[in-house]
């Protein structure tokens, strides 16, 4: 049977057999612990007024793998950054595909969506869900008139999923230690935050690049992408990626702007930035080794990196985090 998105999360946690922890929970905030018997973690759920906005905070190990097939009868936006890649999931007939570390954009279109979770692997992922009604009254308040779809946005997300501001937000999401209406309100605050950095990416002015591209183009500049991603900590030449892509390196630089907004080089150090939140946060690497890692052969220039993106240096976001 079809559900809103708001019964349907409430239902969730115990179809994947969590069971509600009393004393942590209450004030719209609920905290759950897996049974035993099907694994290991935690899952919390933190639900605004009515349901049009709801958080998740998961970290759990199933013993067994399992599937989630869900029907949900309400349009809704879902936002999420994944820590782990040990997740793959479908949409109605389309091929599985595996959930990557970092941002993800779905936008619920009411058709039948399953979710694989393999066995004796960690699952860490932070969401935030916001049903239509929430997700156009922010936009149409930002955009008035001219405001139509949220296509838009989801198309931004897909481009852009290691935007360092982005994952930043939902750091500081999944480590906020307040509770009761502190809680709500500082989590709407950035929810907030994030659908601004998403106006804020979806405003800059397209450069007018004359390069036309296909679905061959698109699929080539994908593959570099993933290139890119297999070793971060590797210099790949234009020429490489070029090659890569099966353009000459002069239209591959073109296609790379027009398509993702930036260069291929800034677009790798995204993606590392955004490696160094985790690494930084799941890892006891110095920082000279978390530096090396990604491809920065000088910590203090990665240091600078680091705290250009995020305003704090890495030193310091350990220390935030209660590393030393």
């Amino acid at each position: 049977m079809a559900l809103s998105i708001a019964d349907y999360l409430l239902q969730l946690p115990e179809n994947m057999h969590f069971v509600k922890v009393p004393e942590l929970s209450g004030d719209g905030s609920f905290h759950y612990r897996m049974l035993s018997d099907y694994g290991s973690g935690s899952f919390q759920l933190i639900r605004f007024g009515t349901g049009l906005l709801v958080v998740l905070i998961a970290d759990y190990t199933p013993k067994e793998n399992f599937e989630k097939v869900s029907v949900i009868s309400e349009e809704y936006m879902e936002i999420s950054q994944f820590e782990t890649e040990s997740s793959s999931f479908k949409i109605g007939g389309r091929k599985i595909q595996p959930v990557e570390r970092g941002i993800y954009c779905y936008i619920n279109s009411r058709k039948t969506t399953y979710v694989y979770c393999e066995k004796g692997k960690a699952v860490r992922f932070t969401k935030v869900i916001l049903t239509r009604k929430y997700f156009d009254t922010y936009f149409r308040e930002h955009y008035g008139k001219d405001y139509e779809q949220s296509k838009p946005a989801q198309e931004y997300l897909l481009k852009n999923p290691n935007l360092p501001e982005l994952n930043f937000v939902f750091q500081q999401i999944r480590d906020c230690k307040a509770e009761g209406a502190t809680l709500h309100l500082y989590l709407e605050s950035k929810v907030l935050e994030l659908l601004s950095l998403i106006i804020r990416g979806m405003e800059k002015k397209e450069e007018s690049i004359s390069v036309k591209l296909d679905h061959k183009d698109i699929r080539g500049l994908k593959r570099t992408v993933a290139c890119m991603k297999k070793d971060l900590a590797a210099y790949p030449s234009g020429e490489k990626l070029a090659q890569t892509a099966g353009m000459s390196t002069a239209r591959y630089r073109l296609a790379f702007r027009k398509y993702y907004g930036t260069t291929p080089y800034e677009y790798l150090k995204e993606m590392r930035l955004n490696q160094a939140l985790l690494m930084l946060k799941n890892s006891d690497y110095g920082i000279s080794v978390v530096a090396l890692k990604l491809g920065y052969r000088n910590s203090g220039h990665f240091a600078k990196l680091f705290r250009n993106a995020y305003g704090i240096g890495p030193r310091e976001y350990r220390k935030v985090q209660g590393i030393k």
